[in-house]
């Protein structure tokens, strides 16, 4: 089973609720309380071959599956919930709309649930399920464009051969479509 950020903060949250005690002469319709933000930290590890497993969902499909050996995340709770967590040694499956997968390694990535973005670090080698093949020092997922950015001694590769080095790369999670560059 692969536990959400959200449902784990669901299960921290009504675990810790207690309702409030009504005084004996409150009126029977009284004001909705509102929700106190509540500082949450979350914690993950795996251990002798098990792992530690979360999915970012998006319009009720799969956007991409994180696997690490540890998670760790600080998130506040309440009307506009915010957080990060961090993963180590993560291997991340991105899922594009039409389902084609591109699984991507790397030392470290950050997890930022505002936009559902991913910050891999420390050397990013990816795959995609046509063979295209990534390398770069930084790899950024965009949440909500679906889209990635590279920087850092990029090459890529294709099946047929062809070797693109630039020091960025732009494009889809698929690394179909996509453009190598140098600064200028």
């Amino acid at each position: 089973m692969r536990p959400r950020l959200e449902l784990l903060l669901a299960a921290a949250l009504t675990a810790c609720a207690h309702p409030a005690a009504a005084p004996a002469n409150a009126p029977s319709a009284a004001p909705a309380a509102t929700a106190t933000p509540l500082p949450v930290h979350i914690t993950s590890s795996g251990g002798a071959g098990q792992y530690t497993t979360l999915s970012e969902m998006k319009h009720q499909r799969t956007i991409y599956v994180i696997r690490a050996t540890s998670f760790a995340a600080d998130t506040v709770t309440g009307r506009n919930p915010t957080g990060s967590g961090t993963f180590i040694q993560p291997h991340i499956t991105f899922v594009d709309r039409d389902g084609a997968r591109t699984i991507a390694d790397a030392p470290e990535a950050v997890l930022t649930s505002a936009d559902k973005s991913v910050l891999m670090t420390g050397g990013v080698h990816a795959r995609s399920q046509d063979g295209n093949v990534l390398a770069c020092d930084r790899l950024r997922y965009d949440g909500t464009s679906e889209r990635i950015h590279g920087d850092g001694h990029v090459v890529m590769t294709t099946p047929s051969g062809l070797i693109l080095v630039g020091d960025e790369v732009d494009g889809d999670a698929r690394l179909q479509n996509v453009r190598v560059y140098r600064r200028k």
